[in-house]
């Protein structure tokens, strides 16, 4: 399992694919990590492409903000399946470890501090491709669109780890703030997909 981890990045798609499919890692956080950067880069494309006929600085300063997006988020795959294996061995311990319970907190910090890092950085990608839609040449906006969409996708995904982990941070304060976060994240997303989708098919 850990060398599998240790190469996610390096994995063939279609191991990749199996390991999600018959595995307990990597999960739907890992994996909503892979659709979103795999979004991402058909944003990229269309900007790429379109750049390729008609160069622009404008044009330029996306590809270059999209290509930083894609390396701090592509690092999250691995950091989520870290995460989720330190909390199950958190969760894992005897129950009469007196500390068991502190374990379970502290581990469930990261349990929902990398998803939730992981949808701000979906939530950039979204807005990156909501500013890429003046950029982008028509026979390029489909490739786009779908980018767009599996981010929003991935984002939703990701954020299904913080409502299932929230209830384990160490109060209750904890638990209203991720939620929150949670809540704002997906709101922004959906308005973001609606407005993308919707300048699309003017």
């Amino acid at each position: 399992m850990t060398e599998q981890v240790d190469g996610l990045w390096q994995q063939r798609l279609s191991d990749f694919r199996d390991a999600v499919a018959c595995e307990p890692m990597p999960g739907c956080g890992a994996t909503a990590v892979v659709s979103a950067d795999l979004g991402l880069a058909l944003v990229l494309k269309g900007l790429h492409l379109s750049q390729q006929h008609h160069a622009s600085g404008a044009r330029q300063a996306l590809i270059d903000e999209g290509a930083s997006l894609k390396n701090r988020l592509s690092p999250l795959a691995e950091e989520d399946v870290a995460a989720f294996e330190a909390f199950m061995a958190a969760v894992g311990r005897d129950e009469s470890d007196d500390g068991r319970q502190d374990a379970i907190h502290e581990a469930a910090e990261s349990a929902v501090e990398v998803p939730l890092r992981t949808a701000q950085l979906c939530d950039a990608a979204l807005a990156l491709a909501h500013q890429a839609g003046d950029h982008i040449e028509a026979q390029f906006v489909s490739d786009a669109v779908a980018g767009a969409r599996l981010v929003h996708a991935a984002l939703h995904g990701v954020l299904l780890n913080v409502s299932a982990n929230a209830g384990q941070l160490g109060n209750d304060a904890a638990r209203d703030r991720a939620l929150h976060a949670r809540d704002g994240l997906a709101h922004r997303a959906d308005a973001l997909l609606s407005t993308i989708t919707g300048a699309a098919s003017d």
